[in-house]
């Protein structure tokens, strides 16, 4: 191999990289005695000469502009040469000894935060660059970031802008954001990228956990959700790397440049903290010296009004409460509030370390105290409003959150948390005025339009929630969660093809959205398309076995043609997982009563029964099985059980039947019902 050269003058020492798109060699260049550089070949797709054509052109033209772009910077893999050999295309790089990220990030040891920030500095640095020559690297992954062994800079290496025009493929899925995979390319389809190796830093994961973290995504909203609960992350960081992998690339970051911005106002808010403090202990030195001038010497043995060790306290609560370390933030303004009982800010930032813990009565206390020291303070108000909806106590949370109105009248999020809390007491107007204020205030506030559209639609004021579902969907055509929820609304208004169109559309966006296809599949279910609702139950089952809704639903499905064996089969796999699931045990004894095991059915509506003594269908059913077992009497104390609960549930068709089946029992003269039992609704 080592007698083996390319180009006439670089001698293969190594063999790198083998794959079906080419190889990659270490190589010498023996005009160069004792150079190492990286060769890679480049297998077009086909040999067909118009191709080999436009291809040879493509590649000149790309190389040519790299090759000006590594002499740009000195962090950019420098083009040495390109050339064509057989057919084929190579091109010619320096080799840069070091070490790639991958080595730095280790599987379950997270990289520290400044670890991350600085990285993310130096990779958006040399993107600012890259990206104003019109280049899109294409494929950036920790393997493809070099630590230079010389001055342990970053280095981007890899541009595989030749790999896509000549093979037109693309590799490396978990760091790709979906318009890259779907070809259409953006300059911030690089911040996605980067965000998501910022991630596997954080968390410390291999490749193929990221590839496995892609499936984590919020149900509504198709955002990736990252951040483990016991996870301290800086809020202020976190937010940046959210927006750094937004689904949707017009929402994502747009440049480099904005990015590091934020970057640089996260690093920079300590450094002025700290030049905010010196000014102060200036003003009240200044102060001290004036009173010591003008009563004694003596005042000098008096304390501080802020002292040295409250402020420093204080300011290492704050620090590690933007790193996430809560209980570390709890315990630092403990100390600070000991040594100044009247800091107030200290008890609001202890509220919200405590609010982050899960400790809502706590953080409700201590919003509560910086209250009675700053009346006037409507953060307080707007954080005890969390803290009270937290604990359930809407009507407590709508006072502060109007406080904080009244402190502040532009501030859409009190009115949309007071909006979320009226809803929960069924102040149905107030709640939709304040998602409608909120929206005024913030016309693109998204979260505003998806609740007041569903109360609407809980309101059946199907057509207003409709128009909301459209607004957000004109706003931001890749979010699932409206098109699914306007689907729920077209199914309600009986529009089963308008809905089975948007719960497919919520599909396409997020192709784990488990509720959409749940919908779907009952919409086919109830077409009587067969197949298809199979597939989506089966689907959800792929995505997740334990999802207790999707056995049951196909149960349904399959009790509908007459797979009654196959039903059973499903709720018996959701009383595995959930081994008080009312509606698995009575649906179960449907299918075993049509099969004629009137003994398993009874056992199973008995079943339902004594876990929960209100429902109905259970009743109805047992019914059924003592009119066939011709025990009159009970069968009637069942009907008339299951009517009474009818009744008072507004099932009013249900409540009829009952009643039918008492008659019919109750005159001797009449033929015996032939009832079937009762499923309960999807």
């Amino acid at each position: 191999m080592n007698s083996h050269f390319l180009d006439g003058h670089y001698r293969i020492l190594k063999v790198l990289k083998d794959g079906e798109k080419g190889k990659t060699y270490l190589v010498e260049d023996t005009n160069l005695p004792g150079s190492e550089l990286i060769v890679k070949q480049l297998c077009p797709p086909n040999k067909n000469s118009q191709t080999l054509t436009i291809l040879s052109r493509l590649f000149t033209s790309k190389a040519a502009t790299l090759e000006k772009l590594g002499q740009e910077n000195d962090k950019i893999q420098k083009l040495v040469a390109y050339f064509e050999e057989n057919e084929e295309f190579y091109i010619v790089q320096e080799f840069i000894p070091g070490n790639s990220l991958s080595d730095e990030i280790i599987q379950g040891q997270p990289l520290s935060e400044d670890q991350v920030i600085s990285f993310l500095s130096e990779i958006l640095e040399i993107l600012v660059i890259v990206h104003s020559y019109g280049v899109i690297h294409r494929d950036i992954k920790p393997a493809n970031i070099i630590r230079r062994e010389s001055d342990k800079k970053l280095v981007l290496v890899n541009f595989v802008t030749f790999n896509e025009a000549i093979t037109n493929t693309v590799d490396n899925l978990e760091y790709m954001p979906i318009e890259q995979v779907n070809g259409n390319l953006k300059y911030n389809s690089n911040i996605y990228a980067l965000g998501i190796v910022a991630i596997a830093a954080l968390l410390g994961l291999t490749a193929k956990e990221i590839s496995n973290l892609q499936s984590q995504k919020n149900k509504l909203t198709g955002e990736i959700v990252w951040r483990p609960k016991n996870l301290k992350v800086n809020r202020k960081l976190e937010k940046i790397i959210n927006k750094m992998v937004r689904f949707d690339y017009r929402k994502r970051y747009q440049y480099a440049t904005e990015v590091l911005d934020d970057l640089k106002k996260l690093t920079n808010v300590e450094d002025q903290q700290k030049q905010h403090d010196k000014r102060l202990l200036l003003v009240l030195t200044g102060i001290a010296g004036f009173i010591v001038l003008g009563v004694g010497a003596w005042i000098l043995q008096l304390p501080k009004p802020v002292s040295d060790a409250q402020k420093t306290l204080y300011q290492q609560g704050v620090n590690k409460y933007e790193s996430g370390n809560y209980e570390g933030a709890v315990k630092d303004f403990n100390q600070a509030i000991e040594l100044d009982p009247q800091n107030a800010l200290a008890y609001n930032k202890r509220g919200d370390a405590y609010y982050r813990l899960g400790d809502y009565e706590q953080a409700q206390a201590d919003s509560s105290q910086a209250i009675l020291l700053n009346p006037q303070d409507a953060n307080a108000y707007f954080d005890r409003g969390f803290a009270f909806y937290g604990l359930s106590k809407y009507k407590e949370a709508i006072a502060d959150y109007t406080q904080a109105i009244k402190l502040n009248s532009e501030n859409a999020y009190a009115y949309y948390g007071r909006g979320l809390a009226r809803s929960q007491v069924k102040d149905n107007k107030g709640a939709i005025g304040d998602f409608s204020k909120a929206i005024a205030l913030k016309p693109e506030y998204t979260e505003a339009y998806l609740q007041r559209g569903i109360l609407r639609r809980r309101l059946k004021q199907r057509l207003a929630a409709i128009q909301d579902f459209d607004a957000i969907i004109k706003i931001n055509p890749s979010d699932a969660k409206a098109y699914y929820q306007r689907g729920l609304t077209q199914s309600l208004n009986k529009q089963q093809y308008a809905a089975l169109k948007d719960y497919t559309d919520a599909i396409n966006i997020n192709p784990k959205y488990i509720e959409a296809f749940l919908n779907r599949g009952d919409i086919y279910s109830d077409l009587g398309n067969k197949v298809e609702a199979t597939e989506d139950y089966n689907t959800i089952l792929e995505i997740d076995p334990k999802f207790i809704a999707a056995y049951i639903h196909r149960g349904i499905h399959r009790f509908s043609f007459g797979n009654y064996k196959g039903a059973i089969e499903d709720y018996t796999e959701a009383l595995k997982l959930d081994t008080n699931n009312v509606a698995a045990y009575n649906n179960r004894g449907n299918a075993y009563l049509e099969l004629g095991n009137t003994k398993a059915a009874n056992q199973d509506y008995s079943r339902a029964i004594a876990i929960n003594a209100n429902n109905a269908l259970a009743y109805y059913n047992r019914g059924i099985i003592r009119t066939k077992q011709k025990n009159k009497q009970g069968a009637i104390a069942d009907f008339k059980k299951a009517a009474k609960l009818f009744q008072q549930q507004g099932e009013n068709d249900s409540y009829q039947d009952a009643q039918k089946e008492i008659a019919i029992l109750q005159n001797k003269s009449a033929p015996a019902p032939t009832t079937r039992p009762k499923s309960g609704k999807r």
